[in-house]
């Protein structure tokens, strides 16, 4: 009786086991916005790449699921797109430019918790000017939404949440004077 419980579940085990895909990305308006204000800004995306190990694994564990993204196959091409998405609605993106962003995502957990589901993300910006670095910090945020008990709602909201997640930090760089004053 045991073994035939155990042939039953098995496969469905295997099934609970699935990946999903963040949400794209949409940029957002007021980081838009944050960028045409400090106009006139031109620079040009270089290298964003993700640092092994820690809570930055790939793909990214949200309770049963795996979460992959929809860009390239990091978060840290996530990122990066949603950079060049923002930069280019600005206004400011511009490959011959002399002002280069790279990134490094430290940090990429999403907790689905009973009630709260959590997003982190840590990532270190690095502004070059002719090869000399003017900029080199870590932006760290959280986001915070509503959670179910039950994974069939809490797994696609999370999904949807992340974009915002991003949001937030690339709210938190643009909003930084110090990065502003380096890629001008």
């Amino acid at each position: 009786m045991i073994l035939r419980k155990l042939i039953f579940l098995a496969p469905l085990t295997v099934l609970a086991a699935c990946s999903v895909v963040a949400t794209p990305y949409s940029p957002s308006v007021e980081n838009i916005q944050t960028l045409k204000n400090a106009a006139p800004v031109h620079a040009r995306i270089g290298d964003f790449r993700s640092q092994d190990g820690g809570h930055n694994e790939y793909p990214v564990r949200v309770r049963a699921n795996v979460m992959r993204s929809p860009v390239g196959d990091s978060f840290a091409a996530y990122l990066a797109n949603a950079v060049t998405q923002e930069l280019t609605l600005a206004g400011s993106l511009s490959p011959a430019a002399q002002v280069e962003l790279d990134g490094v995502l430290l940090e990429n957990n999403v907790d689905v918790g009973i009630g709260t589901g959590v997003g982190t993300i840590s990532a270190r910006f690095v502004v070059k000017r002719d090869n000399a670095v003017r900029y080199d910090q870590v932006k760290t945020v959280r986001g915070e939404w509503d959670s179910s008990f039950a994974a069939a709602i809490a797994v696609p909201k999370a999904t949807q949440q992340y974009p915002l997640v991003v949001q937030k930090l690339l709210g938190e760089l643009y909003a930084d004077p110090a990065f502003i004053s380096a890629i001008h």
